[in-house]
């Protein structure tokens, strides 16, 4: 089988800027339109061709991992063009060769390594702000604010939407290093429970708040939110991009289960990665980058808590911020490379690199989109 007459054939149906193709033989394609190469796609080998054939998202992850299929230029302009996967025609040459890959090419690799949870604080805080350690969009409220002020006009909408008086009881549900609990306490007088099921991320948070003086108001528990939440009844319940774990068999139980727990009249926050037409996550993804994850649709939010009993009190889709947002921890993660290479490995680094202008992108062809909500428990 002629490999490189199928690559070839596959982005000859390509439109967009000029890219070329440099196959393992010594050949190079060219295709698209302008004056400058936007970016060249490197095959190594062979295999390569055959995993991407067989094994799409999977086999262009991996491949990308091990250095067996580079692009050299602008990375997103490539995973832009990516988006146009889906509407490939496929010949009968196309679909012979894409048989004859499967036969020779294994199905699956082993992920030997926990990639994206496991890592440790270290890792995080090559690229995070130094402040909040927020693992979530910031808020860009003028367009003009760094990493770290994003992050605290993030906390300071949730605040004001949610408008509570010291002393309110909040639950924070997924709460990361401890970032919002720290601000809903030092700045608003809230107690706050919250709970993450990351030891690493529970003993940064028990340290800053013990840092900050503040253990009367903060108590973080090694708590999965889904196996049932307290009998307490909380002014108010926060999730910042932790809904996406939930999954959606999950969902309409999570719901009513957050309704049992507010007081009356009390609060529901949640900002999330979402979807507008409902998609599944490639297994790239699934398997390296988000395991057991799940993007709500915004329909599935909202019918999932009008279900349960919830009032929507705001929305809005805040995309924007994260685009900002994923375009600053892009900068921070590209400028300690090296030593992010030295650590953990060139594997490592690629794989982060590719999620992130990955996401990016996909934010920017509105394939996925942040959403805030604020929902509220009927009096």
């Amino acid at each position: 089988m002629n490999y490189a007459l199928v690559i070839d054939e596959i982005f000859n149906q390509f439109e967009g800027p000029k890219f070329s193709v440099k196959l393992w033989n010594g050949q190079e394609y060219a295709y698209g339109k302008g004056s400058t190469n936007a970016f060249t796609l490197v095959f190594e080998d062979e295999e390569t061709a055959k995993r991407l054939l067989t094994q799409g998202a999977l086999g262009f992850g991996e491949s990308y991992m091990e250095g067996r299929l580079r692009v050299e230029g602008n990375l997103e302009a490539y995973l832009r063009l990516r988006h146009q996967f889906k509407h490939v025609r496929r010949s009968l040459r196309l679909t012979m060769a894409t048989l004859h890959a499967s036969m020779s090419v294994p199905r699956d690799r082993k992920n030997q390594i926990a990639y994206h949870y496991d890592v440790g604080n270290d890792f995080f805080q090559m690229f995070l702000d130094n402040k909040s350690m927020s693992y979530s969009a910031g808020h860009y409220q003028t367009g003009s604010e760094d990493l770290e002020s994003a992050q605290l006009e993030k906390l300071k909408l949730i605040g004001e939407w949610l408008n509570l008086p010291a002393g309110a009881n909040v639950l924070d549900l997924g709460s990361g290093w401890g970032g919002f609990a720290s601000y809903a306490a030092k700045e608003l007088r809230w107690n706050v429970t919250g709970f993450t099921l990351s030891k690493a991320q529970l003993k940064y948070s028990r340290k800053l708040i013990k840092n900050n003086h503040l253990d009367k108001l903060v108590s973080f528990e090694y708590r999965d939110m889904l196996g049932g939440l307290p009998k307490t009844n909380f002014d108010a319940i926060v999730m910042i991009e932790s809904i996406e774990h939930v999954g959606k068999e999950r969902l309409g139980t999570l719901f009513r289960q957050q309704l049992e727990a507010l007081k009356p009249g009390g609060s529901l926050y949640i900002q999330v990665t979402g979807q507008y037409k409902l998609r599944s996550a490639d297994r790239w993804t699934l398997k390296y980058v988000f395991p057991g994850g799940y993007l709500p649709s915004i329909g599935e939010l909202l019918t999932g808590a009008g279900e349960a009993g919830f009032t929507v009190e705001e929305f809005s889709d805040d995309t924007s911020d994260y685009l900002r947002t994923i375009t600053e921890w892009i900068k921070n993660l590209e400028s300690q490379r090296d030593e992010i290479e030295s650590k953990h490995g060139k594997p490592f680094y690629r794989l982060w690199e590719l999620w992130m202008h990955g996401t990016k992108v996909g934010f920017e062809v509105r394939y996925i989109s942040l959403f805030r909500l604020h929902l509220r428990k009927p009096k």
